[in-house]
């Protein structure tokens, strides 16, 4: 079985056992009066290093040195551990399995030395990101229309090697537990692999968003003799003429090479499809196409109108368009063979209406199980801000790859002051001043796309015009691309 945690992705089975486990513990822990007042205590940081991570590490049966404080916070946490275990339905060789992951112990980590830090939220903000997500370079073989990163050309500053190297140390003293290798055209970087392997050597994880067409058999073979857990694979449409015109290149077959390629090395493979009108109709075609291939998850991308992409913002869905495809791409969950997900905020109020339990971009989930309603809610729809932030090809730190607001650079700044401390993360956190989604019922699960009203309103606490909810929002400034909506599709 493929093992893969993404917060850009999704989860195969057995790592979605790992995530409701994760929940539960979380959950149990909260309502333990006992634990809340240790907690402080126990993720405080010393010369040891993170000491709930080291006591998590050596509950998992693994080896850590520890100095008294720490040893008595191990004492601590697996006394509570223990408690919740033995009260639950939760197996103790599968926690401590779970455990063994670097990655799994860090986000737990992550999670409560947040809840030491911000008390008990819904939706969460962790400690340190959990993942970030990184223009590892703006160069790129493609010319795709709907590109966020406007990516052509290296940057002139971008990071060179032993910037990239300091980069990712920094990210891992921070406590990152997944880096996303984005472009760009990550594998256009020379020295992609040596970047790679020092991610693994901070034990972090780390996946890779690419066209494909550069996915040849011997990158993969050495994608997977790093590790690498999952591979997404951009693919805009089901035919080499709706592929190519979006790409600006003739490249749909060396996609679709490099897609059997990575599914052939057993890594977990995504296609993910920005929709727009120019590619609507194409989209289950494009699904049944993933199915053949054999691919584990077909992502929906939700189109933001940054960067090249603000080009073709009249090519965006009206919100009756994105209600309707995302309610049928929720109803063929049960029938598909993979994972059908959406970076769409908006899937989580529309899988209720099909019982069962989105995390947006991460999972769905059927709800057989009460206690996934609190991780719904934890989770809480897009964890731009709180859960993940990105990394730009020279340095900069921003909330999203989709929101080009630069709140520090890595070289010169402490990446956890950056996350605590920046104001633009803290309005991202603020969702009771979300303009439209801030008084919705559904803001703990959804909140809208923080991107969107950034594009569209050049405010981070702006309304989603994409939601039917909002739809008046919409209606206000889609008068400005009606006459031209038509030309531009001919013009594709």
């Amino acid at each position: 079985m493929k093992e893969h945690i993404d917060l850009g992705s999704g989860y195969t089975p057995s790592s979605r056992q790992k995530a409701e486990s994760m929940a539960l513990l979380i959950d149990r822990w909260l309502g333990n009066p006992f634990s809340k007042a240790m907690l402080k205590f126990c993720t405080s940081r010393c010369k040891c290093g993170r000491r709930v991570e080291l006591a998590l590490k050596k509950f998992g049966n693994g080896e850590a040195e520890l100095c008294w404080k720490c040893n008595i916070a191990y004492r601590i946490v697996k006394l509570i551990l223990n408690s919740i275990i033995s009260r639950l339905d939760i197996e103790k060789d599968a926690t401590i399995k779970n455990l063994e992951d670097p990655m799994w112990r860090k986000g737990l980590s992550s999670v409560l030395e947040g809840l030491a830090k911000y008390g008990v939220q819904k939706p969460f903000t962790a400690y340190s990101p959990f993942l970030v997500v990184w223009n590892f370079t703006n160069a790129c073989n493609l010319r795709c229309k709907h590109c966020y990163q406007d990516a052509s050309k290296p940057m002139v500053d971008e990071l060179n090697t032993y910037e990239a190297l300091k980069a990712v140390d920094k990210m891992g003293e921070a406590g990152v537990a997944y880096v996303a290798l984005s472009g760009g055209e990550p594998l256009v970087r020379k020295d992609f692999f040596k970047i790679a392997e020092r991610i693994r050597e901070n034990e972090m994880a780390f996946s890779l968003a690419t066209n494909g067409t550069l996915l040849t058999k011997e990158n993969v073979k050495k994608l997977s003799d790093l590790n690498c857990l999952f591979i997404q694979i951009s693919l805009d449409g089901a035919t080499p003429e709706t592929h190519n015109s979006f790409r600006g290149r003739q490249s749909f077959e060396r996609t679709i090479q490099g897609v059997r390629n990575a599914v052939e090395s057993g890594i977990t493979v995504g296609i993910a499809t920005t929709v727009t009108r120019h590619n609507l109709k194409e989209v289950f075609k494009i699904i049944d196409l993933a199915e053949k291939l054999h691919v584990d998850i077909f992502m929906h991308y939700n189109f933001i109108p940054t960067g090249r992409g603000r080009e073709i913002v009249n090519l965006d869905l009206t919100p009756y368009e994105r209600e309707e495809f995302l309610e049928m791409l929720a109803s063929q969950i049960p029938e598909r063979k993979i994972s059908l997900l959406s970076t769409a905020p908006q899937y989580s109020r529309i899988c209720s209406q099909f019982s069962m339990l989105s995390l947006t971009h991460f999972d769905t989930i059927g709800q057989k199980n009460s206690d996934l309603n609190f991780l719904a809610e934890f989770v809480g729809g897009c964890g731009t801000g709180r859960l993940y932030c990105a990394l730009q090809p020279n340095g900069d730190i921003t909330p999203c790859v989709f929101i080009p607001i630069v709140a520090g650079n890595i070289k010169s700044n402490d990446l956890l002051d950056i996350w605590h401390n920046s104001e633009i993360f803290r309005k991202i956190r603020d969702r009771k001043k979300f303009l439209g989604c801030g008084e919705c019922k559904f803001v703990n699960i959804c909140g809208g796309c923080r991107a969107r009203a950034f594009a569209y309103y050049n405010d981070i606490q702006g309304p989603d015009p994409g939601c039917i909810i909002n739809k008046e929002y919409w209606e206000m400034i889609a008068h400005k691309y009606e006459k031209e909506v038509e030309n531009v599709i001919l013009s594709l």
